[in-house]
C-alpha cells in the first residue's frame, strides 16, 4: 500500500492478508517460469524507421510489462485485479525512490534503441535527467500528432 500511494492503517495489515497477497504472489511468479513468459518476450529492435513507429510501440509496451521494476513489493488494496502486475500498472505512483530508479532504467531502454534513430531528438532532450517517463510520453505525443496529420491530409 505504501509503494501505491494508498493511505492504511497497520490494523488492515493481517498475517491473513499477508498470506493470501504472499500466496498470489508466489503462484504469478510460478506461472511465469513455467510457461517462459520472460524469455518469449524479447527486447524491441533499435527504432529506424518512423513508419515502424505503432509496432515498435506495442512491442517495447508488450517488453515493458514483462519485466519487473526495482519495487516487487507486493501492494496490498481493496479493488480486485486479475493479478498483482494488473494492480501494480494501474495503481503505480510516479514518485519515490522506486519509481526514479524504474524511470532512469526506462530512460536508458528508450535510448538505447533510439540512438542514432528517427526518434532520437525527442528522447535526448530528457537524458540530463533521465527521465523515462517524459521521454516515453514525448515521443507518443510527437507520433500522434504527425499520425493524425498524416490521416487528415489523406482525407483531403
Amino acid at each position: 500500500m505504501y509503494i501505491l500511494g494508498i493511505p492504511y492503517e497497520l490494523d488492515q495489515v493481517t498475517e491473513e492478508l499477508a498470506m493470501t497477497w504472499n500466496h498470489a504472489r508466489k503462484s504469478e511468479l510460478e506461472a511465469v517460469k513455467t510457461s517462459s513468459n520472460l524469455d518469449m518476450v524479447k527486447q524491441p529492435e533499435h527504432f529506424k524507421r518512423e513508419t515502424k513507429w505503432k509496432q515498435w510501440k506495442e512491442s517495447l509496451i508488450t517488453y515493458l510489462h514483462s519485466k519487473i521494476g526495482h519495487a516487487n513489493l507486493l501492494p496490498l488494496a481493496n479493488k480486485v485485479f486479475n493479478t498483482v502486475h494488473d494492480q501494480l500498472v494501474e495503481c503505480a505512483i510516479l514518485h519515490g525512490t522506486e519509481y526514479n530508479i524504474n524511470n532512469g532504467l526506462v530512460y536508458d531502454l528508450l535510448q538505447s534503441l533510439t540512438l542514432n534513430g528517427p526518434a532520437w531528438s525527442w528522447i535526448n532532450m530528457y537524458q540530463h535527467v533521465r527521465d523515462g517517463r517524459k521521454a516515453w510520453k514525448s515521443l507518443i505525443h510527437y507520433y500522434r500528432r504527425g499520425l493524425n496529420n498524416a490521416c487528415q491530409k489523406s482525407v483531403k
